[in-house]
Formats: structure tokens, C-alpha cells, sequence
């Protein structure tokens, strides 16, 4: 029975197996059924993502709660992302009016952008602050939230291939910053430049034949007239501006690398650099123009802007390395200034050399000349520039000023102690000067049209060059 029983079950299981493996291949069906309505129903969905969130959309950004904004524009972007798979032209019409929103959207998120960045890019006075890390900038609320929003706005921005400009937008709000914040001392060099500029005969001055007389009119002012305000070492307009646009430069650098990502922050800083430091240099252009027509006393100005520009040469070549012309023009103003600086020198000298003409003749009071007078209070001053100058002279190589002059003239020395260094080039060209004003004083005592005026020039004025040199002495002794 039980044998019977067990054939019996057999037969069934082999009856029974196909029924199964059929069922089997209904539920897998029933299953991709249910999977593929409900693929279709979010598919669906999709198509209905551009009303739903067209409102939300248009309506724009709240600056206190920006994450429902941002939550929309990511409904969006994965709507446009899923029907991009779909040949329907249904699903094309989607996209496209997903595109619309997604334009409008990012253009609200540029806008809030740049209104962030205006609330705090006004313009400031630069003097007021020390150091870079004393320069104001944001809240550090505001930075994050300009951070956020300008690292969102990059990576949706190359995602959904919509050409948001957000360098320029960042670039054209901070450029004005920087151009405001920095208008007054372009102004001052400006104003200095006009104030000092002369053109023409002095006032009271003769007009001579131009053999008998000096075709430069900042010789004859320096031969004529007794220069009462020497400049202090830092005045200058333009070292003020120099030393100010690096400060505001290196904070704007600081700035832009926490706001911007990273892919993007090194060209937004150039390009918010750009125009600055073109305005920057062309002031510098027009100050160096300026001290090639002015009076030799403005050497001294010359000299501390040449300064100012070598000390911050390198620190302009990190912030603008990418940027050719910025370092061909900081290189031009250099290479002007260092060669009217080296031409000064040497037309001081000849100057002194040749100092009377009918128009720069000594006075006939048997006082101090201006000439004496300008020479060494200018030397007194230029002192103060040692170190610069031995660099200046070095390369020149030593006697340098004196060519064309007679090597046998009273008043050219021979050589410089050790003609391989500078400083010893330096004092070798101050001896030469000494030596050809005590000649000048001499000349000049012959002018004198009475016997006893000569004595009295010969004496004010040797004992003025002995006392500058004695106090120039003792200067330098408290000084070393």
C-alpha cells in the first residue's frame, strides 16, 4: 500500500512541476509589472515638476531661509536629468520649460549673490587699517552664506550647461570696491602733479638768448631759488599708494579664495585685480613723467617711490602671476625710474660744474648760493637712500658721471677705494661733488663785481659747506 502510495505522490510532483515553474514566471511578470508602474508613475511625475515648482521659482529666494529654494532647483535639475532619457516629444516640451525655471532660478541665486556682496563692498579708507588682516571684508555669517551660495551656483551652473558668469559677476562688484577705496591717492598723486608742474619762464625771470642761458627750467630752479620744503621719506602720494593697493590686494586674495571654489577663485581675483592695477599703473607712468621735467630736489621723491616699487615688486608678482602685462608694466616704471635716477645724479654734478649762465648768475649780496644751498641740503637728504643707491651705482660702475669731463679737471677725483662695491662707488661720487661746489664757490666769487662782496661769498659760502659737512659728519656717527 504504502509503495502504491509513494508512485502515487511522484506522479503528482511531475504533474505539478510545470504548474509551478509557471507561477513562478507569473509573479517575476506581476513583479517588473508593479516595478515598471511604478518607474512610470515617478516618470510621471517628472512631467508635472515644472508647475509644481514654477511658483516657488518665480517668486525668488528668501535670504533667511535659502534651503526650500535650493531643494526646488534640485527637484528640477533631477526632472530634467530623468526625461533627458525619454525620445517623447512630451518629454522634450518638459525639459524645456524645466530649463526656463532652472534659468530663472540660478539668475534669483545671482542676484541674491551679488546683493550679499554690495551690502559690504562700498569703498573704504585703506589708511585707517594696519595690517591685511586688520582690512574689513564680511560678517562671518554673510561669508559662509556667499560661500555656499557661489559653490552651488558653480556646481549647478556646469551640471545643467548654463553660462551663469559668476567670475564676472564677483569681479564687477569688487573691482568697483577696490577703484573706490582706492580714488583718493590716485587723486593725490594727480593733484601733486599738477600743483608742481611749472612750464615756462620763472616768475621775474629775464628772457635771455638761448646760448647764454639754460634751456631746462628745473636747472635754473634749482641754481635760483632756495627750496624751503624738502620731502619727508614715505609722503609721497604715490609710495602711499603703492603701499595701500598691496594691502587691499593681499585682502582681496584672502577674501576671494574663502567666497569662491577653488576651481574658479585664482581668476576671479585676477580679473577683479585687472583694472586697478592697470589705474595704479598708469598714476605711476604719470609721476615718473612728472619727475623727469621737475627740479632736481624731486630726486628725492623719485628715489623713495623707486624704493617702494622694488620692496613690493615680488609681493605684485605672487598676487598677478598670471598676468604678463601687469609685470611688464611694474618693470617699465622700474627701469624709467632707475635711469632718470642715475641721469639726476649726473646732471647734478655737471650742474655744479657749469652752474653760470646770464640766467643763474650769483647774486651780487655775498650770501649763500642757492645752488650751495639746494646741493647740500640735498645731499643731506639723499643720504638717507645709502642703501639704495649703492644698487643703483653698482652696476653703473664707478666714475660713471664723469664721462666726457676731463680726467684732469680740479674737481674729478680718480677712483673709488674699492671700484667693485657699491657703497665705495657711492662715497667716490659724493667726494666729486664736494670737490666741484668748493670749485663752483670759487667761480662764483669771481662774479662778484666788487672786491670786498668776493670775500664776503667766499666766506659765507666755504664756511656753509664746511658746517653741512661737519653736521653731516656727526649724523653719521650718531647714526652708526
Amino acid at each position: 500500500l504504502l509503495k502504491v502510495f509513494d508512485i502515487r505522490l511522484k506522479n503528482l510532483g511531475r504533474i505539478i512541476a510545470p504548474i509551478y515553474k509557471s507561477t513562478q514566471k507569473l509573479t517575476r511578470l506581476y513583479d517588473n509589472i508593479e516595478i515598471t508602474m511604478s518607474s512610470l508613475d515617478d516618470t510621471l511625475l517628472f512631467f508635472n515638476v515644472a508647475k509644481d515648482e514654477a511658483d516657488t521659482i518665480r517668486m525668488g529666494p528668501d535670504e533667511n531661509e535659502l534651503l526650500p529654494y535650493l531643494d526646488s532647483i534640485n527637484r528640477l535639475k533631477d526632472a530634467s536629468d530623468a526625461l533627458k532619457q525619454l525620445d517623447l516629444d512630451s518629454a522634450s516640451q518638459s525639459r524645456q520649460e524645466i530649463y526656463e525655471l532652472l534659468r530663472i532660478g540660478l539668475g534669483n541665486l545671482s542676484q541674491l549673490f551679488s546683493q550679499w556682496l554690495k551690502q559690504h563692498s562700498g569703498g573704504i579708507d585703506p589708511v585707517a587699517y594696519h595690517s591685511v588682516a586688520d582690512v574689513p571684508t564680511f560678517p562671518t555669517d554673510t561669508e559662509k552664506l556667499l560661500s555656499m551660495l557661489a559653490t552651488y551656483l558653480n556646481l549647478v551652473n556646469d551640471e545643467v550647461s548654463y553660462d551663469l558668469k559668476l567670475t564676472k559677476t564677483y569681479a564687477g562688484i569688487r573691482t568697483r570696491h577696490l577703484q573706490k577705496s582706492l580714488a583718493q591717492f590716485g587723486d593725490m598723486s594727480n593733484g601733486y602733479i599738477r600743483s608742481n608742474s611749472f612750464d615756462g619762464p620763472l616768475p621775474g625771470q629775464n628772457r635771455y638768448s638761448e646760448a647764454a642761458s639754460r634751456s631746462n627750467p628745473s636747472e635754473v630752479r634749482f641754481c635760483t631759488i632756495r627750496n624751503e620744503h624738502w620731502y619727508e621719506p614715505g609722503t609721497s602720494p604715490f609710495a602711499q599708494y603703492t603701499v595701500n593697493i598691496v594691502k587691499l590686494f593681499q585682502a582681496e586674495r584672502d577674501l576671494v579664495r574663502r567666497i569662491m571654489p577653488t576651481v574658479i577663485s585664482e581668476e576671479t581675483f585676477l580679473t577683479t585685480a585687472d583694472r586697478p592695477f592697470e589705474t595704479y599703473i598708469g598714476t605711476g607712468e604719470k609721476m615718473v613723467s612728472f619727475f623727469l621735467s621737475s627740479p632736481l630736489y624731486e630726486v628725492l621723491q623719485a628715489l623713495d617711490v623707486y624704493g617702494y616699487l622694488l620692496e613690493n615688486d615680488s609681493v605684485f608678482d605672487a598676487l598677478l602671476s598670471l598676468r604678463q602685462r601687469h609685470h611688464n608694466g611694474m618693470a617699465k616704471l622700474l627701469s624709467r625710474l632707475q635711469l632718470h635716477l642715475s641721469k639726476s645724479f649726473t646732471a647734478l654734478i655737471n650742474l655744479i660744474r657749469s652752474p653760470f649762465k646770464d640766467d643763474t648768475m650769483p647774486k651780487q649780496t655775498g650770501g649763500v648760493h642757492e645752488l650751495v644751498y639746494n646741493t647740500l641740503t640735498f645731499l643731506a637728504y639723499v643720504i638717507i637712500y645709502k642703501d639704495l643707491l649703492t644698487n643703483i651705482f653698482l652696476p653703473l660702475g664707478d666714475g660713471h658721471w664723469n664721462q666726457g669731463s676731463l680726467q684732469d679737471a680740479p674737481n674729478v677725483s680718480q677712483h673709488a677705494s674699492d671700484p667693485s662695491d657699491g657703497l665705495s662707488i657711492f662715497q667716490h661720487y659724493l667726494r666729486d661733488v664736494i670737490e666741484a661746489l668748493s670749485h663752483m664757490i670759487e667761480q662764483g666769487g669771481k662774479q662778484m663785481k666788487r672786491p670786498a662782496l668776493q670775500f664776503v661769498f667766499l666766506i659765507n659760502n666755504h664756511s656753509y659747506l664746511a658746517r653741512a659737512l661737519r653736521d653731516a659728519m656727526y649724523a653719521g656717527d650718531e647714526h652708526s
